[in-house]
């Protein structure tokens, strides 16, 4: 063998070397990332796992009361729906009785022919009616005179009570020295 080719060989395998300790590198370099990966996806695994497990939980303590409260809602539903069969009713009896509402329009019609026959009686009636008022009118304006007296009575009433009471106070005392009290 010749020393160029023995050069040219211990380049070749220099460089082999370097191209080894490159992709060694490289290599480690991936591996790396691939267990920090491998590592973020375990984290990001347990973060969802223990959401899904919180949120079961969460929805264990929350599915009762959503039961019954949907349980309520059918009970309200059922009421309504009874309420509606009631309606539906009074609303067909409302139409049965509106059947009639012409005989009745002809008995008003036969009636109001009969009023007014009965209109001056009335108006005769009113007059007398509006000369009562005006008696019942003075009979209550004599009415407050009469509270107003009394009301002014009650006050000297009042104030002779207090004098009466003034007055007997130094007799008072005898009773309060009375030895057979």
């Amino acid at each position: 063998m010749d020393p160029r080719d023995e050069d040219q060989l211990d380049d070749a395998i220099e460089r082999f070397g370097r191209l080894m300790d490159a992709i060694e590198s490289r290599q480690s370099r991936l591996e790396s990332r691939l267990g920090s990966a491998q590592q973020l996806v375990f984290v990001a695994f347990l973060i969802v796992v223990a959401s899904l497990s919180f949120m079961a939980i969460l929805l264990s303590q929350q599915v009762p009361g959503m039961t019954a409260a949907i349980t309520e809602m059918n009970g309200r539903f059922g009421d309504i729906a009874d309420d509606m069969v009631h309606m539906e009713r009074a609303v067909r009896m409302m139409g049965d009785d509106m059947n009639s509402l012409p005989v009745m329009v002809g008995h008003v019609d036969n009636i109001h022919g009969g009023v007014a026959f009965m209109s001056n009686d009335v108006a005769d009636m009113s007059g007398h009616m509006a000369q009562i008022d005006d008696g019942v009118g003075a009979m209550e304006q004599s009415m407050l005179d009469m509270r107003q007296s009394f009301e002014i009575m009650e006050q000297n009433v009042a104030r002779m009570g207090n004098d009466v009471n003034h007055m007997s106070q130094p007799m008072r005392m005898f009773n309060w020295m009375n030895p057979l009290r």
